[in-house]
């Protein structure tokens, strides 16, 4: 009988976390207050969709965490067989049924600060596990339109290194996300300091104009997404120079690894033409 009611447990669990070897409820992973990514947001991660138990292109994300360290010089050693074996066992003990999607986020941080300085102390020495910590959850991805606006407060640097890399500081894009909350928009899109198309708060853009499929070119500052990195080796997309002008039959999509949805309004230009984005984000991921 315990046996029975230890396995219902596991089956209803809608998360689970893994830090320093062990398997944990979320709530119970503690990150000490020292701790880098808490204090100054010198972190990365990645955010992979599990499908039918699979983490699916997890190649791509371990590829982009590789280049985030390398970018920000993190000293993460990243041993990818211990990796995926540590992914394998997370999507097992979430028991996702067949239909179901779910998360992961890979977390990684610089580590331990010593003392009140930003400064990187190159001599400190600790085990990468210390400073991972992976989640697991059950989701339903976004197929939902959104409205947007925008930003009139915040641009990217299209010249930053971090614009490369997927940060623990999002301060920039929870202000945009504030800003169009504001104004009753459902979220925000940023330019660059050149007034180009860049991103959205949290997600790549793609445009069809004409019946061809664009999206903002890495020169404008934008992080490059797994997925739109997909499209364009699939040939369905190709990058441009995009100015924040629209018309009312251009198709706008903000897509990233857990959703895609039709943006049916920019500003006071709303959208006539339908799109299936899960159709879209589905053929991206076959």
């Amino acid at each position: 009988m315990e046996t029975f009611a230890f396995n219902r447990f596991v089956e209803m669990k809608q998360s689970i976390g893994w830090h320093k070897d062990k398997w944990l409820d979320i709530e119970n992973i503690y990150i000490s207050a020292n701790d880098r990514g808490l204090k100054f947001g010198d972190g990365i991660f990645e955010t992979v969709l599990i499908k039918k138990n699979n983490a699916v292109l997890i190649d791509e994300h371990i590829q982009r965490l590789e280049n985030s360290n390398r970018v920000l010089n993190m000293n993460l050693n990243i041993n990818k067989s211990h990796l995926k074996n540590i992914i394998s066992l997370g999507i097992k003990k979430l028991s996702l049924k067949n239909d179901q999607l779910g998360s992961i986020r890979i977390n990684y941080s610089r580590g331990l600060n010593k003392g009140r300085s930003i400064r990187i102390n190159k001599d400190q020495q600790e085990d990468y596990k210390n400073n991972l910590w992976i989640e697991f959850y059950i989701i339903k991805p976004s197929f939902s339109p959104i409205s947007t606006f925008i930003s009139q407060t915040e641009k990217r640097n299209q010249y930053s290194l971090i614009n490369q890399c997927k940060t623990f500081s999002y301060n920039q894009s929870i202000q945009v996300l504030i800003e169009a909350n504001k104004k009753l928009f459902d979220d925000c899109l940023i330019l660059n300091t050149a007034d180009e198309l860049c991103c959205g708060s949290t997600f790549n853009i793609l445009l069809k104009r004409n019946n061809v499929w664009m999206t903002p070119r890495k020169e404008s500052g934008c992080l490059q997404g797994i997925m739109v990195k997909k499209a364009i080796k699939l040939k369905i997309i190709k990058e441009e120079l995009i100015l924040p002008k629209f018309y009312n039959d251009d198709i706008l999509i903000a897509i990233n690894s857990l959703s895609c949805r039709q943006i049916n309004r920019v500003n006071d230009i709303e959208f006539t033409t339908t799109f299936d984005p899960k159709y879209f984000w589905e053929l991206l991921y076959k």
